[in-house]
């Protein structure tokens, strides 16, 4: 379960707390009950979901962002562990540049590393190797590479690491009841300002909230804090990428999807082979040989199998003809039989010409005639 889920160990530890925590697809309804939504950036890819998200803040929700490690893909026990959201400005991200623009931010990179690295200042480190790495004890292995910064929140400071190279920064002034990393700087690690009734909390790296990570320094108490700025409610994490079609059907048509899944067990029930022990056929039960014929020849007519019952007709008069005239005769084309055959059984040439060669019979009407036709030439020729 945690393979699949790396915000387990973070929900866990909140129920511990008697708090109600659940994992959704998607977002969240948005029910008045929630209280805090943490998604990363594929769970508000449009605008029309930013929107949704902006005015359930405004209500008094809690949004937190988790730009970067808030997808639940990723292996943080790799040795050189990749972002799970790589920000590129050339990339369109409506959904989060709308949210953005309403608080009054802008998602940058690493500007001081980038032109370190252009001066010269900086050489690009290489990736660890995996003997290199497998050599570390774990408690070496698990910060491996981290930053530490500290956050000051209604009086406490946090010790967190973080790996992103994501900053957010502030277009204009702090609000009041804004809590940042770098309160002298216009750059922060962690922003969470008030917006409306509710909160929207910018976390540029969510990796200290991963069930690798929770239990290293001040992360536990972090996202205790963290939660106690929102209202009292249902926390929900967000798996990403907007809700699933099966969600969307059951929240909008939950009738029509109750009324197809019965109708397909009906059809199952109907259709599929009934298993269990045979049951004996009573002696009263058993059928004449003149029905078995009658439900063999219904079952030939269901399938539009006509030809069947025809053709064993045709060879009996074939057959007839060869003991009487020759079989030279009897395998000759129908064409050349028809007279004969309609001067041997008192018949029209053309009821003859359709009893032996009429195909695709769909009317009982017609197939009853032509099976009295051929029987008729039968009884003639022997």
């Amino acid at each position: 379960e945690a393979k699949n889920n790396p915000f387990l160990a973070a929900e866990r530890f909140l129920e511990l707390d008697g708090l109600d925590v659940t994992l959704e697809h998607g977002l969240s309804q948005f029910e008045d009950d929630v209280s805090t939504i943490f998604l990363p950036p594929s769970s508000v890819n449009t605008v029309g979901r930013a929107k949704r998200l902006e005015r359930w803040v405004r209500n008094g929700g809690h949004l937190v962002v988790m730009l970067d490690g808030g997808e639940l893909g990723g292996n943080d026990f790799a040795p050189n562990p990749n972002p799970s959201f790589v920000f590129d400005d050339k990339i369109e991200h409506p959904g989060l540049d709308y949210l953005l623009d309403v608080s009054g931010l802008k998602l940058v990179g690493d500007c001081s590393l980038e032109e370190k690295k252009d001066e010269g200042e900086l050489e690009e480190s290489e990736p660890m190797k995996i003997d290199a790495w497998e050599e570390l004890d774990e408690k070496d292995r698990v910060l491996l590479g981290a930053k530490k910064s500290e956050i000051s929140l209604r009086g406490n400071t946090y010790l967190i690491c973080h790996w992103s190279s994501l900053w957010v920064e502030d277009l204009g002034q702090p609000k009041e009841g804004t809590f940042m990393s770098e309160p002298d700087q216009k750059k922060h690690r962690f922003l969470s300002e008030p917006l409306g009734a509710g909160r929207v909390t910018w976390l540029t790296d969510a990796h200290p909230l991963r069930n690798r990570f929770i239990a290293e320094e001040d992360h536990a108490s972090f996202l205790k804090a963290l939660v106690g700025l929102s209202r009292s409610g249902k926390i929900v994490f967000s798996k990403g990428e907007g809700d699933g079609l099966f969600s969307l059907l059951w929240r909008y048509f939950p009738l029509a999807i109750i009324a197809m899944l019965i109708l397909i067990a009906g059809w199952l029930w109907r259709h599929l082979p009934r298993f269990g022990p045979p049951k004996e056929i009573q002696d009263d039960g058993l059928r004449e040989f003149s029905g078995q014929v009658r439900g063999v020849g219904l079952f030939l007519w269901k399938q539009k199998r006509e030809d069947a019952m025809l053709d064993a007709l045709r060879s009996q008069v074939r057959r007839g003809l060869s003991l009487g005239q020759g079989t030279a005769l009897a395998d000759g084309p129908v064409d050349e039989l028809i007279e004969q055959l309609a001067e041997k059984s008192g018949l029209s040439v053309e009821d003859v010409s359709e009893a032996m060669k009429r195909k695709e019979i769909r009317e009982s009407g017609a197939m009853v005639r032509v099976v009295k036709n051929l029987q008729k030439i039968r009884n003639q020729i022997r």
